[in-house]
């Protein structure tokens, strides 16, 4: 297990996971003025919470346990639009992303991000009909 912080790895998660989330959106999107507001569709707490409820089945037990260690961290704080529940599990996903980045296994996460459902949940937060999404 790589010994770094929560806040070690849910930082490098979180940057690694919107350099994902903006290539895919530049390789669909092209005009700039609704790529950044498609970004913040899927980056937001809201929707890594959903991605991480769909990709936690697929973990492996040391993959459970990074992700348990970031979403139990003691010290979170809310943002105001979102459940305590949902940023714990955001956070729990950024750590699992941040390990495979620092473990350089990004090849677990790109293969997991292109799970049929993976790609149907962000593809439903990406173009959203008639549903309330991570204002």
């Amino acid at each position: 297990m790589v010994e770094a912080s929560v806040f070690t790895l849910s930082y490098l998660g979180d940057a690694w996971y919107e350099l994902w989330c903006r290539q895919m959106v530049l390789s669909s999107i092209k005009k700039p003025d609704v790529v950044h507001q498609k970004v913040t569709h899927i980056v937001c707490c809201q929707a890594q919470a959903s991605v991480a409820a769909t990709i936690y089945p697929l973990l492996n037990p040391e993959e459970q346990k990074i992700f348990k260690r970031g979403k139990n961290r003691k010290d979170l704080s809310c943002p105001k639009n979102a459940t305590m529940k949902d940023y714990r599990a955001a956070t729990g996903f950024e750590c699992l992303i941040g390990y495979w980045y620092l473990t350089e296994n990004t090849k677990r996460f790109s293969s997991l991000m292109q799970k049929k459902a993976v790609q149907e949940l962000l593809h439903q937060k990406l173009f959203p009909q008639n549903s309330s999404n991570c204002s």
